[in-house]
């Protein structure tokens, strides 16, 4: 079996951990293996772990929207922002596009850092700590370092990466003098003019351009896939167990919020 690259599930914390954490990785010598290993998520790594990362060339891939809507929790991802990358996770549950994971994610990022300075000194943020740039390149060039290719996640000869063109006339990005920015700001996938892939337009003009398969084909066999999917996603739904992926662990409920008055 000839290995690429591996990915490993870790949450890290309270969460179920096994083996998966970048000490006990390098205790098993996986990087030996000399492969990319990336670790989803992985929001709760020690100082020691930290090192690990950054020592051995391990990745995480933060999922900012999973882990907000999952409650597993992102707490030190900001601190190897060197050793990480974007991630979506679960597109069937929320945003499936990398813009809005990048967008999330530098906010979330900033917010942890102010969040500090706040409760630790009482100044007032002065800057920001992490610029629309380094989340640029947190969807971009961190993707294809984290995988050892210097050829994707960057524009350059001889590289693979898809080409996005975004419709700087558009009412999100209109007056727009920074490009970064505006993408990492203002823009959405809707802003999306042109997509080349390979050299071929998959989109153009901000219109899908008919490959293989018609888009209305697609639409039409997904919808089918997805009702069928859903289906039996509620005919199987249960409460969540005291006990699961064979751990024993304390769950809690959470007080609810509403917008109406009690």
């Amino acid at each position: 079996m000839s290995l690429k690259a591996t990915t490993i599930h870790r949450v890290g914390g309270p969460w179920p951990a096994m083996h998966g954490s970048p000490e006990s990785l390098a205790e098993q010598n996986l990087q030996s293996l000399e492969i990319p290993i990336i670790l989803s998520h992985a929001g709760s790594l020690t100082d020691k772990e930290q090192d690990i990362l950054r020592d051995q060339n391990f990745h995480i891939s933060n999922t900012p929207e999973s882990e907000l809507h999952y409650g597993h929790g992102q707490a030190t991802g900001h601190l190897v922002s060197d050793q990480a990358l974007l991630g979506v996770d679960t597109a069937f549950t929320f945003s499936g596009d990398i813009i809005t994971q990048a967008r999330i994610w530098l906010q979330k990022a900033r917010d942890t850092s102010f969040q500090k300075q706040l409760q630790d000194t009482g100044l007032l943020p002065r800057d920001t700590p992490l610029s629309a740039e380094q989340g640029f390149l947190l969807a971009t060039r961190q993707e294809g370092k984290a995988l050892w290719r210097d050829d994707i996640g960057v524009l350059k000869v001889g590289a693979k990466a898809d080409t996005v063109v975004f419709d700087g006339h558009s009412p999100n990005m209109l007056g727009w003098t920074d490009p970064v920015a505006a993408v990492m700001l203002h823009a959405n996938v809707g802003d999306i003019q042109d997509v080349l892939v390979d050299g071929q337009f998959r989109k153009r003009n901000s219109k899908l351009v008919h490959g293989k398969h018609k888009w209305e084909d697609i639409r039409k066999d997904f919808l089918e896939v997805a009702n069928r999917a859903q289906s039996v996603a509620l005919e199987n739904m249960t409460e969540i167990p005291e006990k699961l992926w064979g751990f024993f662990f304390r769950t809690g409920e959470l007080e609810a919020q509403s917008t109406m008055k009690k």
